[in-house]
Protein backbone atom coordinates (compact mmCIF):
# COMPACT_ATOMS: atom_id res chain seq x y z
CA UNK A 1 0.00 0.00 0.00
CA UNK A 2 1.31 3.36 -1.02
CA UNK A 3 0.74 5.89 1.55
CA UNK A 4 0.23 9.47 0.14
CA UNK A 5 0.16 13.07 1.78
CA UNK A 6 -1.26 15.71 -0.26
CA UNK A 7 -0.10 19.41 0.55
CA UNK A 8 -1.76 22.36 -1.45
CA UNK A 9 -3.08 25.37 -0.29
CA UNK A 10 -6.39 24.72 -1.81
CA UNK A 11 -9.15 22.42 -0.61
CA UNK A 12 -10.21 21.87 -3.37
CA UNK A 13 -7.54 20.96 -5.03
CA UNK A 14 -6.67 18.43 -2.20
CA UNK A 15 -10.57 16.78 -2.27
CA UNK A 16 -9.80 15.55 -6.08
CA UNK A 17 -6.97 14.75 -5.96
CA UNK A 18 -7.66 12.07 -2.89
CA UNK A 19 -10.65 11.20 -4.54
CA UNK A 20 -8.72 9.92 -7.85
CA UNK A 21 -6.24 8.10 -5.64
CA UNK A 22 -8.24 6.79 -3.13
CA UNK A 23 -10.14 5.04 -6.25
CA UNK A 24 -7.17 2.86 -6.78
CA UNK A 25 -6.58 -0.34 -4.42
CA UNK A 26 -3.20 0.31 -3.70
CA UNK A 27 -2.80 3.47 -2.50
CA UNK A 28 -4.02 5.74 -0.04
CA UNK A 29 -4.25 9.19 1.27
CA UNK A 30 -2.76 9.72 4.58
CA UNK A 31 -2.65 13.28 5.77
CA UNK A 32 -3.30 16.30 3.93
CA UNK A 33 -1.98 19.21 4.52
CA UNK A 34 -2.35 23.51 3.82
CA UNK A 35 1.65 24.92 3.78
CA UNK A 36 4.35 24.01 4.41
CA UNK A 37 4.50 23.69 8.19
CA UNK A 38 2.02 21.22 8.07
CA UNK A 39 3.28 19.26 5.80
CA UNK A 40 6.09 19.17 8.07
CA UNK A 41 4.18 17.83 11.29
CA UNK A 42 2.08 15.70 9.10
CA UNK A 43 5.29 13.89 7.37
CA UNK A 44 7.08 13.96 10.89
CA UNK A 45 4.16 12.05 12.29
CA UNK A 46 2.94 9.71 8.99
CA UNK A 47 6.12 9.10 6.97
CA UNK A 48 3.90 8.88 3.99
CA UNK A 49 5.77 6.96 1.67
CA UNK A 50 5.09 10.01 -1.40
CA UNK A 51 3.77 13.59 -0.51
CA UNK A 52 2.37 15.71 -3.45
CA UNK A 53 3.78 18.90 -3.22
CA UNK A 54 2.63 22.12 -3.87
CA UNK A 55 5.12 24.88 -4.86
CA UNK A 56 2.81 28.23 -4.55
CA UNK A 57 1.80 28.06 -0.79
CA UNK A 58 1.57 31.12 1.62
CA UNK A 59 4.28 30.53 4.01
CA UNK A 60 6.97 28.86 2.62
CA UNK A 61 7.62 27.11 -0.97
CA UNK A 62 7.09 23.84 -2.09
CA UNK A 63 10.90 23.23 -2.55
CA UNK A 64 11.47 24.74 0.97
CA UNK A 65 8.37 22.63 2.36
CA UNK A 66 10.24 19.44 0.81
CA UNK A 67 13.22 20.17 2.38
CA UNK A 68 11.49 19.92 5.33
CA UNK A 69 9.56 17.22 4.57
CA UNK A 70 12.46 14.95 3.85
CA UNK A 71 14.57 16.11 6.46
CA UNK A 72 12.15 14.67 8.89
CA UNK A 73 11.02 12.04 7.12
CA UNK A 74 13.87 11.11 4.89
CA UNK A 75 12.01 7.49 3.59
CA UNK A 76 9.37 10.30 1.55
CA UNK A 77 9.35 10.13 -2.05
CA UNK A 78 8.45 14.09 -2.86
CA UNK A 79 6.89 14.93 -6.22
CA UNK A 80 6.13 18.43 -6.93
CA UNK A 81 2.88 19.37 -8.23
CA UNK A 82 2.31 22.57 -9.30
CA UNK A 83 0.27 24.88 -12.12
CA UNK A 84 4.11 25.93 -13.51
CA UNK A 85 5.45 24.71 -16.99
CA UNK A 86 8.67 26.57 -15.70
CA UNK A 87 11.98 24.73 -16.20
CA UNK A 88 13.78 26.89 -13.36
CA UNK A 89 11.15 24.91 -11.41
CA UNK A 90 12.24 21.86 -12.48
CA UNK A 91 15.62 22.51 -11.84
CA UNK A 92 14.84 23.51 -8.39
CA UNK A 93 12.56 20.40 -7.40
CA UNK A 94 15.42 18.61 -8.21
CA UNK A 95 18.31 20.24 -6.19
CA UNK A 96 16.06 20.24 -3.75
CA UNK A 97 16.01 16.26 -3.50
CA UNK A 98 12.40 15.73 -5.25
CA UNK A 99 11.62 12.91 -7.48
CA UNK A 100 9.19 14.20 -9.11
CA UNK A 101 7.60 17.36 -11.27
CA UNK A 102 4.10 16.85 -12.71
CA UNK A 103 1.60 19.94 -13.30
CA UNK A 104 -2.02 19.94 -12.34
CA UNK A 105 -3.33 19.51 -16.19
CA UNK A 106 -2.27 16.25 -16.64
CA UNK A 107 -4.77 13.06 -16.80
CA UNK A 108 -5.64 11.11 -13.24
CA UNK A 109 -4.06 8.10 -14.72
CA UNK A 110 -1.09 9.95 -15.24
CA UNK A 111 -0.82 10.93 -11.76
CA UNK A 112 -1.18 7.84 -10.63
CA UNK A 113 1.62 6.46 -12.98
CA UNK A 114 4.14 9.15 -11.25
CA UNK A 115 3.07 8.18 -7.46
CA UNK A 116 3.77 4.56 -8.38
CA UNK A 117 7.34 5.61 -9.37
CA UNK A 118 8.27 7.80 -7.11
CA UNK A 119 7.03 4.82 -4.84
CA UNK A 120 9.61 2.84 -6.07
CA UNK A 121 11.99 5.56 -6.01
CA UNK A 122 11.90 6.79 -9.81
CA UNK A 123 12.74 9.69 -11.20
CA UNK A 124 9.14 10.97 -12.96
CA UNK A 125 8.85 14.28 -14.88
CA UNK A 126 7.24 15.64 -18.10
CA UNK A 127 8.90 13.88 -21.24
CA UNK A 128 8.81 17.62 -22.73
CA UNK A 129 11.54 18.48 -19.46
CA UNK A 130 13.59 15.56 -19.93
CA UNK A 131 16.24 17.35 -22.74
CA UNK A 132 16.70 20.14 -20.56
CA UNK A 133 16.91 18.68 -17.67
CA UNK A 134 19.76 16.11 -18.47
CA UNK A 135 21.40 19.21 -20.13
CA UNK A 136 21.43 21.45 -17.10
CA UNK A 137 22.70 18.70 -14.99
CA UNK A 138 25.62 17.96 -17.45
CA UNK A 139 26.44 21.36 -17.11
CA UNK A 140 26.51 21.55 -13.75
CA UNK A 141 28.52 18.45 -13.12
CA UNK A 142 31.75 19.28 -14.83
CA UNK A 143 33.64 16.57 -16.03
CA UNK A 144 36.95 15.30 -14.55
CA UNK A 145 39.21 13.77 -16.83
CA UNK A 146 40.71 10.59 -14.87
CA UNK A 147 36.69 9.74 -15.25
CA UNK A 148 34.90 11.42 -17.46
CA UNK A 149 36.36 9.80 -20.56
CA UNK A 150 36.07 6.22 -19.22
CA UNK A 151 33.25 3.74 -20.80
CA UNK A 152 32.36 0.63 -19.36
CA UNK A 153 29.34 -1.83 -19.82
CA UNK A 154 27.71 1.20 -21.50
CA UNK A 155 28.30 3.53 -18.68
CA UNK A 156 30.63 6.89 -18.75
CA UNK A 157 31.46 7.63 -15.13
CA UNK A 158 30.91 10.98 -14.58
CA UNK A 159 33.04 12.88 -11.98
CA UNK A 160 31.99 16.11 -10.72
CA UNK A 161 34.24 18.81 -10.14
CA UNK A 162 32.28 19.35 -7.06
CA UNK A 163 30.61 16.66 -5.78
CA UNK A 164 26.77 16.52 -4.40
CA UNK A 165 26.46 14.94 -0.70
CA UNK A 166 23.28 15.40 1.33
CA UNK A 167 23.86 17.39 4.83
CA UNK A 168 20.61 17.13 5.40
CA UNK A 169 18.08 14.98 4.09
CA UNK A 170 16.85 17.39 0.58
CA UNK A 171 19.89 19.42 0.94
CA UNK A 172 22.75 19.33 -1.58
CA UNK A 173 26.01 20.37 -0.73
CA UNK A 174 28.78 21.07 -3.07
CA UNK A 175 32.33 20.30 -2.12
CA UNK A 176 35.74 19.75 -3.68
CA UNK A 177 35.81 16.84 -6.15
CA UNK A 178 39.20 16.33 -5.19
CA UNK A 179 38.51 14.70 -1.82
CA UNK A 180 35.75 12.86 -2.91
CA UNK A 181 36.69 11.20 -5.93
CA UNK A 182 34.40 8.23 -7.08
CA UNK A 183 35.81 4.57 -6.47
CA UNK A 184 35.59 2.41 -9.76
CA UNK A 185 33.09 0.02 -9.69
CA UNK A 186 32.93 -3.59 -9.43
CA UNK A 187 31.82 -5.95 -12.31
CA UNK A 188 28.84 -7.10 -10.30
CA UNK A 189 27.99 -3.19 -9.14
CA UNK A 190 28.29 -2.30 -12.94
CA UNK A 191 25.75 -4.79 -13.56
CA UNK A 192 23.43 -3.98 -10.83
CA UNK A 193 23.64 -0.18 -11.71
CA UNK A 194 23.18 -1.39 -15.30
CA UNK A 195 19.31 -2.89 -13.88
CA UNK A 196 18.56 0.07 -11.50
CA UNK A 197 18.92 2.24 -14.55
CA UNK A 198 16.11 -0.42 -16.43
CA UNK A 199 14.04 0.52 -13.14
CA UNK A 200 14.63 -2.89 -11.85
CA UNK A 201 13.63 -3.15 -8.21
CA UNK A 202 16.06 -4.63 -5.79
CA UNK A 203 14.13 -7.90 -5.82
CA UNK A 204 13.86 -8.17 -9.16
CA UNK A 205 17.48 -7.52 -9.69
CA UNK A 206 18.01 -10.41 -6.93
CA UNK A 207 15.87 -12.86 -9.20
CA UNK A 208 17.59 -11.78 -12.18
CA UNK A 209 21.06 -12.50 -11.19
CA UNK A 210 20.36 -15.46 -8.56
CA UNK A 211 21.46 -13.60 -5.35
CA UNK A 212 19.92 -12.70 -2.16
CA UNK A 213 18.07 -9.35 -1.85
CA UNK A 214 20.18 -8.14 0.80
CA UNK A 215 22.81 -8.79 -1.37
CA UNK A 216 21.89 -6.75 -4.02
CA UNK A 217 20.69 -3.66 -1.30
CA UNK A 218 24.82 -4.03 -0.42
CA UNK A 219 25.35 -3.49 -3.86
CA UNK A 220 23.58 -0.42 -4.16
CA UNK A 221 24.67 0.78 -1.26
CA UNK A 222 28.42 0.90 -2.33
CA UNK A 223 27.46 2.05 -5.68
CA UNK A 224 25.73 4.93 -3.74
CA UNK A 225 28.92 5.67 -1.77
CA UNK A 226 31.56 4.86 -4.40
CA UNK A 227 29.64 7.73 -6.41
CA UNK A 228 28.63 10.22 -3.74
CA UNK A 229 24.91 9.76 -4.58
CA UNK A 230 21.83 9.80 -2.08
CA UNK A 231 19.84 7.80 -4.34
CA UNK A 232 19.03 6.30 -7.52
CA UNK A 233 18.55 8.71 -9.80
CA UNK A 234 21.40 10.64 -8.38
CA UNK A 235 23.50 7.39 -9.30
CA UNK A 236 22.07 6.86 -13.01
CA UNK A 237 22.32 10.42 -13.82
CA UNK A 238 26.32 10.40 -12.13
CA UNK A 239 26.82 7.36 -14.74
CA UNK A 240 24.80 8.46 -18.07
CA UNK A 241 26.76 8.29 -21.04
CA UNK A 242 27.01 11.36 -23.32
CA UNK A 243 24.64 11.40 -25.86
Amino acid sequence: MVNVLIVDDHSLMRRAVREVIEKEEDMQVVAEASNGQEAELQAAEMQPDVVLMDVDMPDCTGFEATERVLACSPKSRVIIFTSSHQEQFLFQAIQKGAMGYITKDIEPDALIHAIHCAARNDLCIPGAFTTQLLAHLRSSWKMNSPYGGVMSAGVSYRTPRRTAHAASAGEIVLTDANAHLPRPLTEREKQILDLMRKGRKNREIALELAIAESTVHKHVQNIFEKLHARNRTEAIYLTTAEV
